[in-house]
């Protein structure tokens, strides 16, 4: 009832295997869905560690999509972490860490699986009908990311994404449009806290990387597929509306200190198409989802306030009144 509160109708599980070990969560939602208890659509990831044989994990992967499929769950993507974060100096950087000391004047961060083992694993997945899933903070990683797909001939239809992208070369923006790479985008973090931005970010990164982060307008501007994520639990609950405003006014309201990266702000209508059709396009079920239309699937949500017209300071204040799946209100606002 929490994620119907809140608007929320589909989600995506990136990790069901987290860390490698199957903890039955497939087995979970299969069993919820086949005693039509799983009223949300839901989408699961399995996670492919580079030294825990990832071919074999693919195929794994492959053959638990097939045993656990039902009406709302599908095992469809595989995901692979490719770097870390720049807080541990893990992300994988075009140019080093501004922290470094001469003796690692030119770390630039870590790539956790090679170009070989990466493009196998995208090829195999790919030839058994499972998108790859791919975080990427940093700049270099991105690159390599889309080095990968390009090397393994993947074909848009696929959907394969990348995820984070707090750090683009903007010389690599065509390339997602070109080869139908969708952006996942994560608006919860589109503004700064400065203690956090001042005393971490910026000394890691330096002042030109750290006011560049989370690019959005550029993907849109490039023809890429957009959508958004929150990356919960790391971040907060999701909250779409939220999200919604901070993709346009990217700081907190009332608050300009916390403006970041203010040419990358988009407009509300660009983030319900991100939120919902080209959401419902990235799993590949854009032809009964994502839009009111007639002859999909009625997935819909009423809210109190027309978020295209009220001031974006009010976004996130607009409350869901109900919230329908399937043609069933899951969700009734008490006043």
């Amino acid at each position: 009832n929490l994620v119907f509160a809140q608007g929320v109708t589909m989600f995506f599980d990136p990790m069901t295997n987290l860390n490698g070990p199957e903890k039955n969560i497939e087995e979970a939602y299969h069993q919820l869905d086949e005693e039509g208890k799983l009223k949300i659509h839901v989408h699961g990831g399995y996670q492919i560690i580079a030294n825990r044989n990832p071919l074999a994990a693919v195929e794994r992967a492959a053959q638990l999509r097939k045993e656990k499929a039902g009406k709302n769950f599908d095992l469809d993507n595989v995901k692979i972490l490719l770097d870390g974060v720049p807080e541990g100096k893990t992300a994988y950087l075009e140019r080093p860490y501004c922290t470094n000391t001469d003796a690692t004047k030119n770390y630039r961060g870590l790539l956790l699986f090679d170009m070989d083992t990466l493009a196998a694993v995208v090829k195999k997945a790919n030839e058994l009908g499972l998108t790859v899933h791919i975080h990427s903070i940093g700049d270099a990683c991105t690159k390599t990311a889309l080095d990968a797909f390009e090397e393994a001939g993947t074909f848009s239809e696929m959907r394969n994404a990348i995820t984070h992208l707090q750090l683009v070369n903007t010389e690599d923006i065509p390339r997602l449009a070109k080869l139908g790479v969708v952006a996942v985008t994560n608006p919860y973090w589109f503004f700064k806290v400065p203690a956090y931005h001042y005393g971490l970010t910026v000394p890691y990164l330096g002042e030109e990387r750290a006011e560049s982060q989370y690019p959005m307008k550029l993907f849109f501007g490039a023809g890429v597929t957009v959508t958004t994520a929150c990356d919960y639990p790391v971040t907060i609950v999701p909250q779409p509306l939220l999200a919604m405003q901070l993709g346009v006014l990217r700081q907190q309201p009332n608050q300009p200190e916390t403006l970041l990266n203010e040419k990358e702000r988009v407009t509300v209508e660009q983030m319900i198409e991100a939120t919902t059709l080209n959401g419902a396009y990235q799993f590949k079920c854009e032809e009964k989802l994502g839009s009111i239309t007639v002859g999909k699937e009625a997935d819909m949500v009423i809210l109190d306030t027309d978020i295209t017209a009220c001031p974006s300071e009010k976004i996130a204040e607009a409350k869901v009144l109900r919230t329908m799946t399937g043609g069933d209100w899951v969700y009734t606002h008490a006043d």
